[in-house]
């Protein structure tokens, strides 16, 4: 899938868990803490192609990404190597450990931990990566080296909003992990609906294939980059994203509702009004 469409159906998640939280873990997140939750989750539906050599998270960061991406494909292909099926082809270099359930999982729990351990230095590179793969994701909203200073600001402004309290807190961590494997495991998600579809559920063995691409039904796939997913796949994606974030953030901006307030009840005194207990029948 493109980019813009992998960036945009992260936010379209990350928006609705963060605008679930009071109905499941009984929690309010602020306005910022759920654009920060979901520009997190954004950002990090890029990283699987990091297997791929020309991919928007390879060529983000310049050299520091490069050499991210030269260590995950050597580690992927080795993983194919040594788990690979018989029925299995390929190097598994692209479309391989990344994008499975098993590595959204592991890279999620990864970055909690890291944020649980080392805290605020760990949580502020999450944000500032995630964020700035989220600007250059969202179809280039912001051209060339002026965007890594917006989200340099953005992660300031975010280091303090997330979900769960201060950076490096548990709760903090647990969010940041939830966000970062939730981007991974959309992108693989929206991949498989592509011609070639995503290995998800490695290791498990399917037809011989420990490997298998799992997909949408083959009438219901499309060319990564052709004109369906150009026309009318990224479009829908883009316009639901602006809709859920409608949706969602003005009532967090608003804060939670107020219980109302009991009515006071007047006392009466009139010994002869009707419907009183002890009234006296004259």
């Amino acid at each position: 899938m493109l980019g813009v469409s992998h960036a945009t159906s992260g936010a379209a998640l990350g928006l609705v868990i963060a605008g679930l939280a009071p109905q499941t873990v009984g929690m309010t997140p602020t306005a910022g803490g759920i654009l920060t939750f979901a520009g997190v989750t954004a950002g990090a539906a890029l990283l699987p192609d990091l297997d791929h050599p020309s991919s928007t998270a390879t060529r983000r960061f310049s050299w520091a990404s490069w050499l991210a991406a030269h260590a995950v494909r050597p580690l992927s292909a080795l993983v194919f190597r040594l788990t690979r099926g018989p029925r299995d082809s390929g190097r598994g270099t692209h479309r391989g450990l990344t994008h499975t359930l098993a590595g959204a999982l592991l890279l999620g729990g990864a970055v909690a931990a890291a944020s649980a351990r080392w805290g605020t230095p760990v949580t502020v590179g999450v944000l500032f990566v995630c964020l700035a793969l989220a600007i250059k994701g969202l179809d280039g909203l912001v051209p060339g080296p002026p965007s890594l200073v917006i989200a340099a600001g953005l992660t300031w402004a975010a280091e303090t909003a997330l979900p769960g309290g201060t950076a490096g807190t548990a709760g903090t961590a647990g969010w940041l992990g939830l966000a970062v494997g939730l981007g991974m495991l959309v992108h693989s998600l929206g991949d498989a609906v592509t011609e070639s579809g995503a290995p998800l559920l490695w290791p498990l063995p399917i037809r011989g294939r420990h490997w298998y691409p799992v997909g949408s039904p083959r009438s219901l796939r499309f060319r990564a980059g052709g004109r369906v997913e150009s026309l009318l796949v990224a479009p829908v994606l883009t316009a639901a994203t602006l809709a859920l974030a409608v949706w969602v953030v003005p009532g967090a901006a608003r804060g939670p509702a107020r219980p109302a307030r009991p009515a006071h009840r007047t006392r009466i005194h009139d010994r002869h009004a009707p419907g009183r207990r002890g009234m006296m029948e004259p």
